[in-house]
């Protein structure tokens, strides 16, 4: 993942889905400042206090649904989605600069797409599948319209 972002010093990022903390500490030391968003209260205050012990202080965690993205503090360099989607909602696209690259794991299992998806330009959008692989579902996840009658 931290490969395919090619991420700068200079870069600002989105995490979706911050669980431990981790990622986002891996993130922040390529970056200049890292905005993560967590649904879970406990896996809120478990990052925090992971991130504080390391000393890791250019991330912001926040507790919410960050399946729409965070449009308040858009544009960024990157977005990066820890956990599954049937499909890349259009309000996380539009939160990219121009140049700036979102990565998401993307499909329903058995198989997912590890999607690298490029702003080229305002509305212009390249995407590239990097490798295959199943992660959980994010748990708001927007669903696809099904078939009805």
């Amino acid at each position: 993942m931290l490969q395919a972002l090619r991420l700068a010093k200079s870069d600002s990022v989105l995490e979706i889905g911050t669980g431990s903390g981790y990622f986002a500490a891996l993130l922040a030391a390529r970056t200049e400042w890292v905005r993560t968003i967590e649904l879970e209260s406990e896996l809120v205050k478990l990052a925090s206090a992971n991130l504080e012990r390391n000393g890791v202080h250019n991330v912001v965690v926040v507790q919410g649904d960050g399946v729409g993205g965070w449009a308040e503090r858009a544009p960024y360099d990157a977005i990066v989605v820890s956990g599954g989607l049937p499909f890349v909602p259009q309000a996380l696209l539009e939160q990219l600069k121009v140049g700036g690259r979102l990565f998401a794991f993307v499909g329903e299992a058995p198989v997912m797409k590890a999607r690298l998806i490029t702003c080229e330009a305002a509305g212009r959008f390249r995407t590239e599948d990097i490798f295959e692989t199943v992660v959980p579902m994010l748990r708001n996840a927007p669903q696809r319209d099904g078939f009805s009658f």
